[in-house]
């Protein structure tokens, strides 16, 4: 008689109560609670870091524009925002941009909407245009506008080559 209740016993006790687990799954909730709320922030940090690298493309792709149409560029200010479809001489110079960039405009999006689509963090939301700028001395920049009482007002640095 004893050794069946041994056996009984032994089979009853397969795996955890029903308490044990919902303790387990409170404290793994708790766990998660912590520390999702400590990683969100260091994930937006990151995607404005990867902002930026686009941004710092934009740069690259600028520059290398401008260089290889030197004739056109050459002693004059050009500035033009991302987007604008240029019509003058200055188009020449956009068209290579867009291009080394990877914006083209399709029937669907215009280049300031794929440039958009590039960009991923919450900052990149509140940005009104990005203008591409090379002053007279051969200096280039890309200046990024954000809305008006953004608080990512000062995200986005200006980035310039010399």
């Amino acid at each position: 008689m004893r050794e069946e209740a041994k056996n009984t016993k032994k089979l009853d006790n397969k795996g955890f109560s029903l308490i044990e687990l919902i303790i387990v799954i409170a404290i793994m909730a708790i766990l998660i609670g912590i520390v999702g709320t400590q990683v969100v922030p260091y994930i937006e940090k990151s995607k404005q870091a990867k902002d930026q690298q686009v941004l710092s493309g934009l740069l690259t792709s600028a520059t290398t524009a401008f260089a290889s149409n030197a004739e056109l560029a050459d002693k004059a200010e050009i500035t033009f925002n991302v987007g604008d479809d240029l019509k003058d001489a200055n188009k020449k110079i956009s068209d290579e941009f867009y291009e080394l960039a990877g914006l083209k405009a399709t029937d669907k999006e215009t280049t300031k909407d794929a440039l958009m689509k590039k960009l991923t963090s919450k900052a990149s939301k509140d940005i009104t245009s990005i203008t591409i700028a090379r002053s007279d001395e051969g200096v280039v920049t890309v200046t990024t506008t954000v809305k008006t009482g953004s608080k990512y007002a000062s995200v986005f640095d200006v980035l310039s080559s010399t």
